[in-house]
């Protein structure tokens, strides 16, 4: 749509060109290349162009200019400049050269020298001045080209006519190909002196570019489902770490809380996009996780460490690949999505400080936390019996333990042993980024520190980082390099939360003289164990890790539409593990003294190669086919040790290294693993758009990995992905405005997954040394490999829309999502008849179906962006599935050990693996005070069988999202996000370990106020559980299955970014505040303990950022 302004003066147009020039590219031409040309009569175009590509020039002119000149030249070692000069002459045409740079204008009349009466500064939204950006007249006879201090100048002349000119419509000039981070757009000039020109970042192109590590492909042309995040946008969330502001920016990426380790800073976090795609999760048995997404950073695949470690301000983009057609570049391992990470890039000018630097206090969430008192967990002591004896001896000992515990408490103990290992976490993090360049080479040096200090006291996580980024293009080459060394370094607490919970009220932490005891209470009745003592000795967890890679890029573009991409990265990793415990920790109390106290020592070591090489090819055809094309080959290789030991019996005092101990432990003896693991594939996908309303992505893509049985290690996997643009058809375009995008796709492929031991397809024995014989030693099975083991692939099948309408203010954005893995590699413990127990064989059977959708809506208030005031609300919300078939009775094992273990999960055909499972309950009978329970067919009975178990309901809710606003005006700015779960449920396990099922070794440890209260005790009673003193095991039933639906904050803050003239006066070139609340309140359904070894955290954060 045309818009007219109606202002004095015409539209200058701004065409961003800086390109990777040569070392001189801001002298005024280069003097040292020396040309040969040869023209006799021909159309000055055809010779511009041929010294464009003859020469790597960029040669901008309005056509209308130079159609029907022709011109005669013969040169030979002539300067550019020179050449330029024979070639125009007599042409009533000017140019002007900048580097590789060569734009070309009409010569304006009665132009005197030295009258350039209208200046101007080309600058980023900083004030820094951009060298080489060229700014035309609408109709491109005149143009000017910035300095390297980004100031460019008009003569006056051109100033007069521009006065002169009244309204025109302004048409918009699209980026050209080698724009640099700055989006082409337009001013209007109104009679001054001095004009200001801010340039607008344009990262990645991310508002139309679908960035996917290999190659980027325009959104409105792509069929797949993908999601960018801008680190503005990541940061509107917080800046601790980028992943969970990526679950609350998208609905479909998952950050699965763990209610055992919290907010432990040691403890990656476990996450999935749309759901799960194998049946179990091995993550403690093997090095990978198989329901982990691929991390791709930069275009070479990382760890999820890399990414959880990541400096915040470092990251450009962070991009979501959902399903099969956005994902087909790495189809074998893509079968869990993908997320795509890319750094910063440097940029040309001067030279440029950035600093970004944040502080962040956190303290414990213990609202989930609901245990008694001194006096009620006194009190229900009594009411169980354990101070009454048949024995009047031992009435008579027991009584006044108890009197002595009453007379404590009367006198004021009531310790909160919760508070005990909690302190507030104040936390920093620090960057440096300096960057800059000229013409053909950029660089950008970083420095990085995140320092975390745990909420649990001896608990800590320093990061430390650093980069190098290196770009530099000779002609039709580009070059670039990255390398970072990150290290790290933590340590735990040796005493876990759970010790201070279970400690109970009624004892004190000190004895009389101040002195932390090792017994709270010992006797022949009870041992209770001060968790202060083991905390206060010598023990220690500690680890550190440190990886260093170095990641090269070529790029040969030898035409426009083709481009040849080769990379190498290699990377080095090292993390170790040392722990030690006390000889005198309580719990080696009972043990003999030649083997009290331990040590434990893990190494891993590995060095991954990995090399690529893809031709991409793009051109459009009679102006409606557009065609993409790329093909490549990929290669790895990891390389991997894994060495430790254990060792026991030390001495007392500060004798904590491995040469002191005694020995092994009790046949045991130092471990050591190698293994090396290899992937190469061949690709091939493309992308056809017909006038870019009906869209097709196609890939196949052949995968080879060690990792699978020596009779399958290759396989196929292919996408096809299909769109339609209904907003570029003509029944839209005439009949309605305000239309940006209204899109349908769809795809469909099978995705692999790689993320499995390499070792098991591999058959290993033992020596044992235990068994000798005449001929020496015997060897026993291992491990049965599997050579036929299959890869597990993912049928992944997306229905999709994109809505954007009402002139950009409504976005909707929707995915049905239907992923079917057949067969599933599921590890099952081999039979005692094989010889070898207690080990797994990796098998395919079975299949798994996942299903579900998720929505994304925005909507604008207040959409003035040019004022910068707008108020946008957004929501989203996930729901998702899964079916298990074909598995039979082969998971019976699983099912047999989860009844054993009190677990909920089972694995049966046509069930959800999230599925509870329990046997119903009608209640605690008035008459009786026993448990009702009910059959399957309906009937009640006393009587408890796990024959009778259905499903009572899913762990995953049915729908889970977040609600929030983003507001800002002018400097400031304000936001925040709920997150909401609704209709999942919970087998609450303190309900069944801490109300009822206490037995009497349990009375050690404090319990939930809830065993106190609402307890059967006589005939008629109406009561959710059962006699207090009824010390009958409880089994599970689904009496203790609760509703969990949950509304926290996830997110607030609020922000103010002081405008360019006010930081100019600080001596700066911008300067950002904010601050930051993240999970500052949670309302649930449930009361259950959340975070048992390792409490979750509520936080603020202060972040200041500042360019010098």
């Amino acid at each position: 749509m045309k818009e007219r302004f109606i202002s004095r003066g015409l539209m200058m147009l701004l065409v961003f060109t800086m390109s990777f020039l040569t070392p001189a590219a801001y002298a005024q031409g280069d003097q040292q290349e020396r040309i040969t040309i040869s023209a006799n009569q021909k159309p000055l175009e055809q010779v511009l162009e041929k010294l464009g590509k003859d020469y790597n020039y960029q040669v901008f002119y309005n056509t209308s200019l130079v159609k029907g000149i022709k011109v005669s030249a013969k040169l030979k070692n002539a300067t550019m400049d020179e050449i330029m000069q024979q070639l125009l002459k007599d042409t009533k045409l000017q140019y002007n050269i900048k580097g590789k740079t060569i734009v070309i204008t009409a010569t304006p009349k009665n132009q005197g020298p030295n009258k350039n009466l209208l200046i101007g500064v080309e600058a980023d939204k900083n004030g820094n001045g951009i060298p080489g950006v060229n700014i035309f007249t609408q109709d491109k006879q005149f143009g000017a080209a910035s300095d390297i201090d980004g100031n460019f100048a008009f003569t006056s002349a051109v100033c007069e006519m521009l006065v002169g000119e009244r309204n025109g419509d302004v048409v918009p000039l699209p980026a050209l190909p080698d724009a640099i981070g700055m989006k082409s757009h337009s001013v209007v000039y109104d009679g001054e002196k001095t004009l200001k020109v801010v340039m607008l970042e344009d990262v990645n192109e991310l508002a139309t570019v679908v960035v996917t590590g290999v190659v980027n492909k325009n959104k409105e042309s792509f069929t797949g489902s993908a999601a960018t995040f801008t680190q503005e946008e990541l940061k509107s969330v917080g800046v601790q770490n980028p992943l969970a502001s990526l679950r609350t920016l998208d609905p479909s990426f998952n950050l699965l809380e763990s209610n055992e380790f919290g907010s432990d800073p040691n403890r990656m976090p476990d996450i999935e996009i749309r759901g799960k795609s194998s049946l179990i999760s091995t993550r403690d048995e093997l090095a990978e996780d198989p329901n982990q997404p691929l991390f791709i950073l930069d275009g070479f695949e990382t760890t999820l460490e890399t990414i959880y470690n990541l400096d915040i301000n470092r990251i450009a983009s962070m991009t979501i690949l959902k399903d099969a057609a956005s994902t087909a570049i790495y189809g074998s391992k893509a079968s869990n999505g993908v997320v795509v990470v890319e750094t910063i890039q440097p940029k040309v000018g001067k030279l440029n400080l950035t600093y970004n630097g944040s502080s962040n206090i956190q303290w414990a969430d213990l609202s989930s936390f609901n245990l008694m008192n001194a006096s009620e967990k006194l009190e229900f002591e009594r009411l169980v019996g354990r101070y009454s004896s048949d024995n009047v001896k031992d009435e008579v000992y027991l009584d006044q333990i108890y009197n002595q515990k009453k007379a404590d408490i009367a006198r004021g103990v009531d310790t909160y042993w919760l508070a005990e290992p909690i302190r507030v976490g104040i936390n920093q993090r620090h960057s440096l980024y300096a960057n800059g360049g000229e013409g053909a080479f950029r660089f950008g040096l970083g420095l990085s520190y995140n320092g975390i200090t745990g909420i649990m006291k001896e608990s800590n996580r320093d990061n430390l980082g650093a980069n190098i980024d290196l770009t530099y293009r000779l002609n039709k080459l580009n070059f670039t390099n990255k390398f970072y060394v990150d290290k790290t370094s933590s340590n735990d607490p040796i005493v876990g939360y759970s010790s201070y919970a279970n400690a109970n009220p009624y004892y004190t932490k000190y004895n009389e003289d101040g002195e932390v005891e090792k017994w709270l209470e010992k006797n022949d009745y009870i041992e209770a164990s001060n968790p202060l003592y083991n905390a206060a000795q010598n023990s220690y967890s500690k680890g550190s890790s440190l990886a260093i890679s170095d990641r090269f890029i070529a790029e040969y573009t030898p035409i426009q539409e083709l481009k040849i991409r080769a990379r190498f990265g290699i990377t080095y990793t090292n993390s170790n593990s040392e722990a030690f415990t006390s000889p005198l920790d309580s719990r080696y109390a009972e043990t003999e003294f030649t083997k009290r106290g331990g040590y434990n020592y893990n190494e891993s070591q590995s060095n991954k190669y990995e090399g690529e090489l893809t031709a991409t090819f793009g051109k459009l055809f009679k102006d409606v086919h557009l065609l993409n094309f790329a093909a490549g080959g990929y290669l790895s290789q990891v390389d991997a040790k894994t060495h430790g030991y254990a060792a026991e019996g030390f001495p007392v005092g500060d004798y904590t290294l491995p040469s002191y101990a005694n020995g092994y432990p009790e046949g045991g003896s130092p471990t050591y693993y190698e293994s090396s693991t290899r992937s190469v594939s061949a690709y091939a996908i493309g992308n056809y758009a017909y006038d870019n309303r009906y869209l097709l992505d196609f890939s196949y893509r052949v995968n080879g990995s060690s990792v699978f049985g020596t009779n399958k290690h290759y396989i196929g996997t292919w996408a096809v992905g299909l769109a339609w643009n209904i907003h570029r058809e003509k029944f839209i375009t005439d009949n309605f405005d305000g239309i940006s995008m209204l899109k349908l796709r769809a795809s469909i492929g099978n995705p692999g997954n790689q993320n499995f031991s390499s070792s098991s397809t591999i058959t290993t024995f033992r020596y044992n040394f235990s068994m000798l014989n005449y001929f020496g030693m015997t060897t026993s099975l291992a491990q049965l490999g599997n050579p036929d083991l299959e890869w597990q692939t993912t049928l992944d099948r997306n229905i999709g829309f994109d809505i954007t309408i009402l002139n950009d203010r409504l976005n909707i954005v929707g995915d049905y999502y239907y992923k079917t893995t057949d067969p599933l590699l599921i590890g099952i413990a081999m039979p005692a008849s094989s010889g070898a127990t207690n080990n797994t064989i990796y098998k395919n059977f079975g299949k798994q179906t996942s299903k579900g959708f998720t929505l994304q809506a925005s909507y604008y208030i207040i959409r003035k962006m040019q004022e910068r005031f707008w108020w946008q609300v957004r929501g989203s919300m996930r729901h998702g599935s899964n079916e298990l078939n074909g598995i039979g009775n082969q998971l019976d094992m699983f099912n047999t050990e989860g009844r054993e273990n009190n677990s909920t999960k089972r694995y049966y055909d046509g069930a959800d693996p999230d599925d509870i499972w329990a046997v119903r309950s009608a209640g605690i009978d008035p008459s009786t005070g026993r448990e009702i329970f009910i059959k399957k067919n309906g009937e009640l009975t006393y009587d408890f069988s796990h024959e009778d178990e259905v499903i009572i309901g899913s762990s995953r809710p049915k729908f889970e999202g977040t609600i929030g606003t983003n507001f800002s005006w002018k400097g400031l700015s304000c936001s925040f996000d709920f997150r909401y779960r609704m209709g999942g449920y919970a087998f609450n396990s303190v309900l069944f370990n801490k109300v009822e099922n206490i037995s009497t070794s349990s009375l050690k440890y404090n319990q939930d106020k809830r065993a106190l209260y609402d307890r059967w005790q006589k005939p008629g009673d109406i009561a959710q559980f059962k006699n207090i003193a009824n010390s009958v095991s409880t089994p599970m039933s689904s009496r203790f299955v609760q509703k969990d639906n949950t509304l926290s904050l996830e997110s607030f803050r609020i922000g103010y970014e002081f405008s360019p003239e006010l930081a100019k006066t600080l001596g700066l070139s911008s300067l950002r505040l904010n601050a930051y609340m993240n999970d500052i309140f949670r309302i649930s359904s449930i009361k259950m303990e959340r975070g048992t070894s390792y409490p979750f955290a509520r936080s603020v954060s202060f972040a200041l950022s500042l360019t010098l």
